[in-house]
C-alpha cells in the first residue's frame, strides 16, 4: 500500500468491540491484525477508569500484537488538557489506582473519598458499624478532625466507586459546602456548587452478563438527582470528558495523527470510529463530524461540555459511525430509533472484523 492512501485512521471502543468482559472477541483479533498489516494509525478508546499502560499491556496481551500507551485513550486521558485545574485542591471518585490515575493526568493536590472519610469521620454513617465505630470514638477521645483541611477546589468523578451511598454522601456534603467540611453546619447549598468534572456518561456497558450493566452514568445520575432534591437546583458539570463527548474524539484523532506523522504518513483526513453502544459511540462518532463539517470559524461543542483549548494534529474532515453486533447493541432485539438522528450509524456491520472490512473496502485497500 502507497503510504500517500493512509491518510485515514480506525478508532475503536473496547467492551462489546474488542473484548467482552476479560476475553477477547476472536474478530478482533484477525481484525487489528489486518490494521498491522497494512499499517493504518488505530486508536483504542475506553471509558474505563484504568491506567493507559495497563490497559495497553491488556489489549497487547488479548490481540496478540504490540498497542503502546499512546494507542488507548481512556475516559480521564483528555484531562491532561485541563491545566487549569492541576494545581487546584481536588477531590477525586473511583475505584482502583484513582491518585496514580489523577497524577498521571496532572493533578497534583489530591483529596480520596477515603482520605476525606478520615479527616470528618462524622460525615459517612449510612454504614450502622461506622455509627458505633463513632460513638466509641467520641466516647474515648471526643471527636477530632483536621481543622487546618484545605478546603475542596474541584470534585473530579473518574469512574463509579465500590460504595456508592458513602461517595454519593460525601461528594453531595462538599457540593453543598462549597468545599469546606469545616463549615457542614451552613451546607445550605445557595449558589453555584465548585467545579465537577467527570468521565465517562455512560449509563450502561456490556460485559460477562447476558444484559448490559450500569456504567458510571448510572452513579452520575444518582449524584445529580440527590443534590437537585437537596438544593433545588441542577447538578452543573464544569467539563465532561470521555465518549460521546467532542473533547475525547478530539485527543483520539490528535493521538492518530501522531502514529501516523511517526511512520511519515499523511495527515489524517478520514476516521472511522467502531462501537457497540448507539447512544454513546454512535451519538459521539455523529457529533464530531458534525463538529469537523462546521466552519472553522465556529466555535464550542455541541454538547456544551468543551473542547481541547489548544487543538494540535487536527486534520480530519469526517468521522464514519459504525455500528457492531458484538455488544450493546443487539439486532434481534434493538432497532435504531429513527426519531433519534445522532444515535444512527452510517453502517452496521456484525462484528469489528466485517467493520474493518468495511472500511478497508471503501478505502480501496482490500
Amino acid at each position: 500500500m502507497s503510504k500517500d492512501s493512509s491518510n485515514f485512521a480506525c478508532i475503536f471502543d473496547v467492551d462489546g468491540v474488542i473484548t467482552k468482559g476479560s476475553n477477547v472477541i476472536p474478530a478482533a483479533k484477525l481484525a487489528i491484525k489486518k490494521l498491522v498489516q497494512y499499517d493504518i494509525p488505530h486508536i483504542f478508546v475506553s471509558n474505563t477508569c484504568m491506567l493507559e499502560t495497563e490497559k495497553a499491556e491488556q489489549l497487547s496481551n488479548m490481540l496478540e500484537v504490540p498497542i503502546l500507551p499512546k494507542q488507548v485513550v481512556s475516559a480521564h486521558t483528555p484531562m491532561r488538557c485541563l491545566d487549569e485545574y492541576h494545581n487546584k485542591h481536588v477531590l477525586i471518585c473511583g475505584q482502583g489506582e484513582i491518585e496514580e490515575i489523577a497524577r498521571t493526568v496532572g493533578f497534583k493536590n489530591i483529596t480520596t473519598i477515603d482520605k476525606l472519610c478520615a479527616a470528618f469521620p462524622e460525615l459517612d454513617i449510612i454504614d450502622h458499624t461506622h455509627r458505633i465505630k463513632l460513638c466509641e470514638m467520641i466516647k474515648n477521645q471526643d471527636l477530632i478532625h483536621s481543622k487546618d483541611f484545605r478546603p475542596i477546589d474541584a470534585v473530579v468523578l473518574l469512574g463509579e466507586p465500590i460504595h456508592w451511598e458513602t461517595s454519593l454522601q460525601l461528594i453531595t456534603d462538599i457540593l453543598l459546602n462549597h468545599g469546606n467540611p469545616n463549615d457542614a453546619a451552613n451546607s445550605t447549598g445557595i449558589g453555584p456548587h465548585i467545579p465537577i468534572i467527570a468521565c465517562n456518561k455512560d449509563l450502561v456497558f456490556r460485559a460477562f452478563a447476558d444484559i448490559a450493566r450500569f456504567s458510571h452514568g448510572a452513579f452520575l445520575t444518582c449524584l445529580e438527582a440527590l443534590y437537585n432534591k437537596h438544593s433545588s437546583n441542577d447538578l452543573m458539570y464544569t467539563a465532561l470528558v470521555g465518549k460521546p463527548y467532542e473533547i475525547s474524539f478530539q485527543y483520539s484523532e490528535m493521538m492518530a495523527n501522531k502514529l501516523a506523522r511517526a511512520k511519515g504518513q499523511p495527515e489524517i483526513e478520514r476516521i472511522y470510529f467502531i462501537g457497540d453502544n448507539p447512544v454513546v459511540d454512535v451519538v459521539g462518532a455523529n457529533l464530531y463530524n458534525a463538529l469537523l463539517k462546521r466552519p472553522k470559524s465556529s466555535n464550542g461543542s455541541f454538547t456544551g461540555c468543551g473542547l481541547l483549548t489548544h487543538p494540535r494534529l487536527l486534520s480530519a474532515k469526517s468521522c464514519e459511525s459504525i455500528l457492531v453486533c458484538t455488544g450493546v447493541y443487539d439486532p434481534t432485539i434493538h432497532t435504531i430509533n429513527a426519531k433519534r438522528p445522532w444515535a444512527i450509524p452510517t453502517t452496521i456491520q456484525s462484528d469489528v472484523l466485517e467493520a474493518v472490512n468495511y472500511v478497508l473496502t471503501k478505502e480501496h485497500i482490500i
